[in-house]
C-alpha cells in the first residue's frame, strides 16, 4: 500500500475497524502464559517505582510474590493503582494483597506458580512467612500494534468483551481510546 493509500478515507477507515475481541483476548492472555518477568509500577505520596517481578496468571488476573515489607507492597497498600507492562502490552488495574502464599485457599494459584517455575522455586519462596501473594485485576489493557504500517493502539474492553482500535495520529480525535 502506497503513503498516500495509507492515508485515504478508506485505509483510515479499515485502520479503525473494531478487531476480533477474541483473537486479540487469546495473543495476550498467551503473552501472559509465555512470559515470566513482567514490569509493575506502584506509586504512593508522590513517588512511582517501577521493579521486575516473577509473575504467574490465570485469565487475565496476574499473581506475584513479595517480601511484605517491600517498598511495592507498602505503596500497593496505599494506592492500589498499579501498572504493568510486557512487550507491547500496557495493563492497569487494582492490586491486592492477599496474604501468606502458602495458605490453603491459594493452592490453585501455587499450582499455576509451580507449572510455570518449578515447584522447588515456589515451595522456597512461598513457605516464608512474610511473603505474601499480590493479585492485579486489570481494569485497561492496551495493545500497540503496527497495522497498515500504521501504530495502532487496540484498547481491550472486559466488560463489553469489544476490541476500539485507533491510529496513533488520531490522538485529538474526541474517541481516542487512551
Amino acid at each position: 500500500m502506497s503513503k498516500e493509500n495509507l492515508d485515504s478515507k478508506e485505509a483510515i477507515k479499515k485502520m479503525r475497524d473494531e478487531p476480533d475481541f477474541d483473537r486479540i483476548k487469546s495473543e495476550v492472555l498467551t503473552l501472559l502464559a509465555d512470559n515470566r518477568d513482567i514490569v509493575l509500577a506502584t506509586s504512593s505520596k508522590n513517588r512511582v517505582t517501577a521493579r521486575t517481578v516473577s509473575f504467574t496468571s490465570k485469565d487475565f488476573d496476574i499473581y506475584f510474590l513479595s517480601w511484605e515489607h517491600n517498598k511495592k507492597i507498602e505503596q500497593i497498600k496505599e494506592n492500589p493503582n498499579v501498572a504493568l507492562t510486557l512487550k507491547n502490552v500496557q495493563i492497569e488495574g487494582k492490586a491486592e494483597v492477599l496474604g501468606w502464599t502458602y495458605n490453603e485457599e491459594h493452592k490453585e494459584i501455587g499450582d499455576l506458580f509451580r507449572a510455570k517455575f518449578s515447584p522447588e522455586w515456589y515451595d522456597t519462596f512461598s513457605k516464608i512467612k512474610e511473603m505474601v501473594l499480590v493479585k492485579i485485576t486489570p481494569e485497561k489493557i492496551m495493545k500497540f500494534e503496527i497495522i497498515y504500517k500504521r501504530l495502532q493502539l487496540q484498547n481491550l474492553d472486559l466488560t463489553n468483551k469489544k476490541v476500539y482500535q485507533m491510529r496513533i495520529e488520531d490522538k485529538d480525535n474526541p474517541n481516542f481510546p487512551y
